[in-house]
């Protein structure tokens, strides 16, 4: 897989020492005048899952100290960094995903889209940007609510710094309008990024792909807006069906990674846990008691292959997850005193290398299940894509150096069937309950967050800890960053319209 963009350059013609040659004799034959549109494509992407100059930065913070810590899929007894454990603000933490992603994925996917826009043959390049551009744009505001995003990125193009607060129901339909535009606009009879598509690090030129990806995160938005604006969710689910969604984990949206050195060309979340932060290693973040639980009750097969002590043991009997809210203190209180006897990731599920995993196979059925119970979906059986889903989350973690073999997963799901017998809510639980073991078994906590924010499943004890700031209750969202305050005057406008800057204020669709 090639990783770089060649550009040849024509060599310079006779020099002369007319000035009327100046401006060309000062040209550096060796620069690049214009990055190439499929440089700029791969530069994205890497951006949109790591952070200029830090691969881990925006991830350690949302993803880990906050919404892993949060939806108790992890733990810390680092209460004062790891703060999603005990509902606690600090300024940089809560800021990291914005700060990080406006001024780098964010600004260069609105000027590639820009320059893509210039040439018909590009309209491949083109159609990934704008799809790429609402998955990054649908974490910040599923993280903080009204965010800038018609504005956004476009301080070079248009001059402005100050762009507006969008309301996130604006945002939201925008996004769906882009997923439908773009994955349409997708054409064989176009270039592909790079030499046969190998500047896309995602599907590597498969456009079929990209096209079912669309129509999922599609599936994905829509659902989101189920109690905000049922109806028009009901539109748009129709239609994300009917367009096609998935078809197997080969489907997978994950970012694709070859370098296992330092960089931005390795896996943000590895990055943290791994040879960069090492947060797993040196017992700074371990699997919560409530996650690692939830697994052993139900005979998860994937629990050997995501989860292993500091010895590496990964015997299931022998996993054991650390309680949430536990800080150094109340550590010594506990049985096991030592926290090198709980579990924390397996060292295969940060290799730099392994793909880092946005959206699954096993989610698109679980809501494609779910969608069927409310008579979303024209056709299908709910029961079917359940346990399609089932046996597909459970070999997903394969793709991250797991070990699940198709008879494994086909017993899991025997052994946690669908109840087709019981009510909406009932079924909305047991959907949710297996999405939230997928989303965590590949390190996507922050979508585990705003399935839970959307349902309230799976049912989650909150943490009252000393000083918290959200009386007790599981935040449902993170503060804008301390940084807007005094510099944009459009953060008012968004306060005054969706409520205070605070954990407990809840977004558009958050009912």
């Amino acid at each position: 897989m090639c990783k770089k963009i060649l550009i040849v350059l024509a060599a310079m013609l006779t020099m002369t020492a007319c000035t009327k040659d100046f401006e060309e004799i000062n040209v550096n034959p060796r620069v690049p005048s214009k990055v190439p549109n499929d440089y700029l494509l791969s530069q994205s992407m890497l951006l949109l899952t790591g952070s200029a100059g830090d691969p881990g930065y925006k991830s350690w913070r949302a993803n880990f100290i906050y919404a892993a810590c949060m939806m108790q899929q992890m733990a810390s007894v680092e209460v004062t960094f790891y703060r999603g454990t005990v509902y606690t603000f600090q300024g940089d933490l809560s800021a990291a995903y914005y700060e990080s992603s406006y001024p780098n994925s964010i600004k260069n996917l609105v000027n590639l889209i820009e320059l893509a826009s210039e040439d018909p043959n590009e309209v491949n390049i083109l159609s990934m940007a704008r799809i790429l551009r609402v998955i990054e744009m649908a974490n910040l505001t599923d993280i903080y609510g009204d965010v800038p995003y018609f504005e956004a990125g476009r301080g070079f193009i248009d001059n402005v710094f100050s762009p507006q607060f969008d309301n996130q129901k604006d945002i939201y339909l925008d996004m769906l309008k882009e997923l439908d535009e773009a994955g349409s606009a997708l054409s064989e009879s176009a270039k592909l990024p790079g030499d046969g598509g190998d500047a896309d690090f995602v599907y590597f030129g498969d456009l079929d792909k990209w096209r079912r990806a669309a129509n999922t995160y599609m599936l994905r938005l829509a659902m989101r807006m189920q109690k905000a604006d049922p109806e028009t969710a009901k539109t748009w689910v129709a239609k994300a069906i009917s367009k096609g969604i998935m078809q197997s984990n080969d489907d997978t949206f994950a970012m694709h990674f070859s370098n296992t050195g330092a960089g931005n060309n390795s896996n943000s979340n590895s990055w943290n846990l791994g040879v960069g932060r090492g947060i797993a290693t040196s017992d700074n973040i371990q699997w919560a008691a409530t996650f690692i639980d939830m697994m052993k009750e139900r005979n998860d097969p994937r629990l050997s292959s995501i989860s292993a002590l500091k010895n590496d043991d990964r015997t299931p009997e022998n996993q054991r997850g650390i309680p949430s809210g536990t800080d150094a203190t109340a550590l010594n209180s506990l049985p096991f005193t030592e926290l090198a006897d709980y579990s924390r990731a397996a060292p295969n599920m940060y290799a730099l290398d392994v793909p880092q995993i946005l959206l699954t196979y096993a989610e698109s059925q679980l809501l494609l299940a779910e969608a069927i119970e409310r008579g979303w979906a024209s056709s299908g059986s709910a029961a079917d894509a359940f346990m399609k889903a089932q046996v597909a989350g459970a070999m997903q973690v394969n793709a991250m150096g797991g070990t699940v073999s198709q008879e494994q997963a086909m017993a899991y799901a025997e052994g946690n069937a669908y109840p087709e017998s019981g009510s909406l809510d009932e079924k909305v639980k047991a959907i949710q309950t297996e999405l939230y073991l997928v989303n965590g078994s590949v390190l996507n906590h922050i979508e585990a967050w705003a399935d839970w924010r959307r349902t309230g499943y799976p049912t989650l004890i909150p943490v009252n800890y000393p000083g918290n700031e959200t009386n007790g209750t599981i935040p449902r969202r993170l503060r804008y960053p301390q940084s807007e305050y005094g510099v944009n005057p459009h953060l008012d406008e968004a306060i005054s319209r969706q409520g205070a800057d605070s954990f407990t204020t809840r977004m558009w669709w958050d009912k």
